[in-house]
C-alpha cells in the first residue's frame, strides 16, 4: 500500500479532475457518502451528528456529510468555527446544499448550549490536509471543544485528524484525538507514525473511484510494508537443505550486566530460521546463555584480540545488543569493522553499538551492507540532535541518517520508519502494526535477531528489515492478543515467532 504527502495526493486530484472529467465537486460528494457509510456500519444505532466544520475544502466534505445525513434521517448539527461569508468555491456550493437541506448551524461559541445525544457521533471536518503553520485561534478552540466532546463519544475525522500534519504526523500544537479516520484519493503518511498514528484511529481509505492509471503518474515514495512480500524465500526450502545453506549469524554483545540483550537476540536469529547462530559475549555469560538456548553456540572473549577467530566464518554479524560503552564494548566494534573492511559481511548495529559510532568517529570506514536500528535517542546521538528533532519529522530524520551512514535505517517507534536508498532515490516503508504491550526492555534486541536471520537466509538490507520489523509488530500483536500488553515480554514474541513463519 502506497503512502502520499499531502502535495502528492493533491496532484492526483487535479489530474483526475483535468483528465478524466472528475469534478472536485463530485469528488466532495463520494468523500461524504464514504464517511456516512463508514459512521453507519460502525456506530449502529445512531441518532445524531455533530460535525465541526470551519471554511476549506474539508469542511466541504463536512457540509455534504451533514446534508447526507439529514436525508437518511439522523438529526444533524454542523458547529461552524468561521462566518460563512469566508466559505468560497466548491465547500460555498457544498454549504449552500446543505443549507437547504434545513440541517442545523451554529457557531462554536454556542457548542457549550449544544445538548447532544448519547447516540451521537463527533464529526472532524476542520482542517484535514489544508494544515499551513500554527493553528489559527478558531480552529484551536474548535479542536479543543471537539475533544471535549469527544471524551464521551465516538470521533471520526474526515481525510485527516485536523492539527495533525499529513506528511510527518506530527503535531506543533494541539490536535484532533479520533477513533477513526476515514480518508480520501490516497492514504497519507503522517496517519501511519509518529502523533498521527496515536491519534489517527483506525484509517478507512477510499480512492474515489478515481482511474488507478492516474496514481502511477505520481511518484511515491513511502509505503506500509508487509513481511509476505518477501518471506517465501525464507519458509520454503528444498529437500535436500542444509544448515549451510540459511547462513551463519554471529550476535556480539552482552557486556557485565546486560547478557540477557545478547541472549534475546540469539535466540530470536535461531527461531527466524538461521542456519547456524553464536553469541560472543562475556565469559561470565557463558553458562547461563548454554542453560537457555543450547541451540546457540557461545563464546566467553575478553578482549578485541579473542575475538578475531569468531569473526572468520560468519555471513552476517549482528553487534549491540547489551553491548555497553566500555573499553571491551570499543575493542569489538573495532574488531567487526575491521574484518568488515576485509570481506562482505552484512552487519547490523542496534543499541550501544549505534552510540559507540560517533564516540569513535567510525563513519569513515562503515561496512558495505550496514543496517542500523535507532530508538529516537539513539538517532538523536548520530545527528547530534535532540529527541523533539528527530520525532518532529521521522521520514527527514531517518533519511538524513541514511545518508550520513550509507546504510539501511530503522528508526523504531510507533510507525516504525525504514529508510534505504535504490537507484539514488531514498525511499522510505512505514509498518502500521505493533502496540504498547512492545514498550519493554529486549524487544529491539529481538528485532536486532529477526532481522539477522532474515540477512542469512540471503534477503538483501532492505527486504530483511521490512520482513524483519513487520514480522516482529505482528508477532507481537499476537502475543498481546493471547497474553494483553501489560507484562508481554521480548521471549513472549520470539516464542510466536514460529507460527507466523509456519506455511501449509
Amino acid at each position: 500500500m502506497k503512502l502520499y504527502t499531502a502535495k502528492e495526493t493533491k496532484k492526483i486530484d487535479s489530474l483526475a479532475i483535468k483528465q478524466k472529467g472528475i469534478t472536485g465537486y463530485s469528488l466532495m460528494q463520494m468523500a461524504a457518502e464514504f464517511s456516512l457509510d463508514v459512521i453507519l456500519r460502525e456506530f449502529s444505532p445512531l441518532e445524531e451528528l455533530v460535525i465541526f466544520c470551519s471554511k476549506g475544502k474539508n469542511s466541504g466534505d463536512g457540509f455534504l456529510l451533514g446534508s447526507f445525513a439529514k436525508e437518511f434521517g439522523l438529526n444533524v448539527t454542523v458547529v461552524l468555527s468561521n462566518s460563512p461569508n469566508e466559505i468560497k468555491g466548491v465547500s460555498k456550493k457544498a454549504f449552500q446544499e446543505m443549507k437547504e437541506s434545513k440541517v442545523k448551524v451554529i457557531s462554536s461559541n454556542a457548542i457549550e448550549k449544544l445538548k447532544v445525544s448519547n447516540k451521537a457521533v463527533v464529526v472532524d471536518a476542520l482542517i484535514g490536509t489544508g494544515l499551513k503553520g500554527s493553528l489559527r485561534k478558531n480552529i484551536k478552540d474548535s479542536i479543543l471543544a471537539l475533544n471535549r466532546l469527544g471524551t464521551k463519544l465516538p470521533v471520526v475525522s474526515l481525510d485527516v485528524a485536523s492539527g495533525v500534519n499529513p506528511d510527518t504526523g506530527e503535531v506543533e500544537d494541539t490536535c484532533v484525538y479520533a477513533d477513526i479516520t476515514t480518508t480520501f484519493v490516497a492514504q497519507k503518511r503522517g496517519c501511519f507514525t509518529s502523533i498521527g498514528k496515536k491519534v489517527s484511529g483506525e484509517v478507512m481509505y477510499s480512492d474515489l473511484e478515481i482511474p488507478k492509471q492516474l496514481f502511477t503518474k505520481v511518484t511515491s515514495t513511502s509505503s506500509i510494508i508487509n513481511f509476505e512480500k518477501y518471506i517465501d524465500r525464507v519458509v520454503y526450502r528444498e529437500q535436500d537443505a542444509h544448515k549451510g545453506k540459511f547462513g551463519h549469524v554471529l550476535v556480539i554483545g552482552g557486556d557485565r550486566g546486560f547478557g540477557g540483550a545478547g541472549l534475546l537476540a540469539s535466540k530470536a536469529a535461531v527461531y527466524s530460521g538461521a542456519g547456524l547462530t553464536s553469541l560472543v559475549t562475556r565469559p561470565e555469560h557463558v553458562s547461563a546463555s548454554l542453560t537457555s538456548c543450547p541451540e546457540v553456540m557461545v563464546k566467553g572473549v575478553n578482549s578485541g584480540q579473542d575475538l578475531e577467530e569468531h569473526l572468520i566464518k560468519p555471513t552476517v554479524i549482528a553487534i549491540g545488543p547489551g553491548l555497553g560503552q566500555t573499553a571491551w564494548s570499543e575493542q569489538m566494534i573495532q574488531r567487526v569493522f575491521w574484518e568488515a573492511e576485509k570481506r562482505d559481511v552484512a552487519v547490523i548495529m542496534d543499541a550501544d553499538a549505534l552510540n559507540l559510532i560517533s564516540k569513535l568517529k567510525l563513519s569513515s570506514k562503515l561496512p558495505r551492507r550496514l543496517v542500523l536500528t535507532p530508538h529516537p535517542g539513539e538517532a538523536a546521538t548520530l545527528l547530534n540532535t535532540d529527541v523533539e528533532t528527530i520525532e518532529s519529522d521521522r521520514f527527514a530524520s531517518s533519511a538524513k541518517i541514511q545518508k550520513k551512514f550509507n546504510a539501511t535505517v530503522i528508526l523504531k517507534g510507533s510507525g516504525t520508519v525504514i529508510c534505504h536508498k535504490k537507484n539514488g532515490i531514498q525511499q522510505w516503508g512505514v509498518c502500521d502494526a505493533g502496540n504498547p504491550g512492545m514498550a519493554s526492555g529486549g524487544m529491539g534486541d529481538v528485532l536486532t535477531g529477526i532481522i539477522a536471520g532474515m540477512l542469512a537466509q540471503g534477503l538483501t538490507p532492505k527486504e530483511a528489515c521490512e520482513v524483519g520489523v513487520d514480522l516482529h509488530a505482528k508477532v507481537a500483536d499476537q502475543a498481546s492478543f493471547d497474553l494483553g500488553e501489560v507484562g508481554l515480554t521480548p521471549s513472549d514474541v520470539i516464542e510466536e515467532l514460529r507460527y507466523l513463519l509456519k506455511h501449509d
